[in-house]
């Protein structure tokens, strides 16, 4: 609801509604009651403390390039939500130390030193994207949100002290590994120069992070098909389009083969749909401080009244993120144990 739709609703002026989230006027006890049952949010959310600090981050540049103002607003309201979720979750869990270096080299060495500091050998595909980046601390959110103009941004929250990366749903697996390494970049090196150059940057850097040049200089031999970058897909978990890209910035293709390789792929209608599934990782982070507090299977109706949130909202916030059940080798995705404190997860988060 715009504030327009809302002061409609309770039959008041849109000035009353911009007066209440300006913070000039107070809400009344009764007109909370009338937003809690317009919105379908408990009366306790609307009578909380205040929210910790979320900036929009690179949704501030995204949005002027593909999203309107009303798609930004949604996005950000949807993160902002899980954010306040997983910091409640944090009060109940042991701390979730942040170790995520910032790199401010050129984007090729910097992908190399940050493949260096995760852990990842330096010519070789990454099994997981998501994983390594939550055991350094990024709360890495799936929002339960469709958009066909934004994939992910980042931000971070807290102050500064929390890097967090926010996904739409409903993207291809290759497709979440790509925006994950391109926000990755964002929130270890400052934002230099025009939009366009901070994107190229981004780009640069996902493209060595995900596709090293070495590795792709054997990999990728003439004659370049795409039934051979279909296989390439399949290991190294890239889209077709992205590696035929890299092909054509390493010179290992000519212009004229680029654009045909690409005319194919229009022709087999690839562009929006290709060939070859690659497995989408669902991030773990927000789920696993869920069942260390409240224990498996998650009672979401608990947890939604803990979180002074609705039901449905709630379900969808932790259903976006993988469970324990997806756990199939010790150490893949994040476990968390209880806090001293919470009474091994008798006491919940407020």
């Amino acid at each position: 609801m715009n504030q327009v739709q809302l002061a409609k609703a309770l039959g008041l002026n849109q000035s009353a509604i911009a007066h209440i989230e300006g913070g000039r006027n107070d809400a009344t006890d009764e007109m909370i009651k009338a937003i809690s049952f317009q919105t379908g949010f408990p009366v306790s959310f609307f009578t909380q403390g205040e929210a910790p600090s979320f900036s929009l981050g690179t949704l501030m540049f995204r949005a002027r390039v593909a999203m309107t103002a009303r798609e930004r607003q949604i996005a950000y309201r949807y993160a902002q939500v899980a954010y306040e979720v997983a910091e409640r979750l944090t009060q109940g869990v042991e701390e979730i130390p942040v170790r995520l270096p910032h790199i401010e080299e050129e984007p090729v060495k910097a992908a190399h030193v940050m493949r260096l500091s995760l852990g990842i050998p330096d010519n070789e595909p990454i099994p997981k994207v998501i994983s390594p980046l939550e055991k350094c601390g990024v709360f890495v959110l799936a929002l339960p949100l469709h958009s066909h103009s934004q994939d992910a941004f980042s931000l971070w929250a807290g102050d500064g002290k929390r890097p967090v990366i926010a996904l739409f749903a409903d993207k291809s697996g290759d497709r979440i590994r790509w925006n994950v390494s391109h926000e990755l970049r964002h929130l270890t090196a400052r934002a230099n120069g025009s939009l366009a150059e901070i994107e190229t940057d981004a780009n640069l850097f996902a493209a060595e992070f995900l596709m090293p040049e070495k590795a792709m200089l054997s990999e990728i031999v003439p004659p370049v098909t795409l039934s051979r970058m279909m296989e390439l897909k399949a290991k190294w978990g890239v889209a077709i389009q992205a590696l035929v890209r890299r092909a054509f910035e390493l010179e290992m293709i000519t212009e004229r083969q680029y654009r045909y390789l690409f005319e194919q792929i229009g022709r087999h209608g690839w562009r929006t749909n290709e060939p070859v599934s690659v497995a989408v990782e669902k991030p773990r982070v927000l789920r696993a401080m869920a069942e260390a507090v409240y224990g498996i299977p998650l009672d979401y109706k608990t947890i939604a009244t803990n979180m002074r949130l609705p039901y449905s909202l709630t379900k969808a916030l932790f259903e976006g993120h993988a469970g324990t059940a997806a756990t199939a080798k010790r150490g893949q995705v994040l476990a968390f144990k209880p806090s001293v404190s919470s009474s091994s997860g008798r006491e919940r988060p407020s």
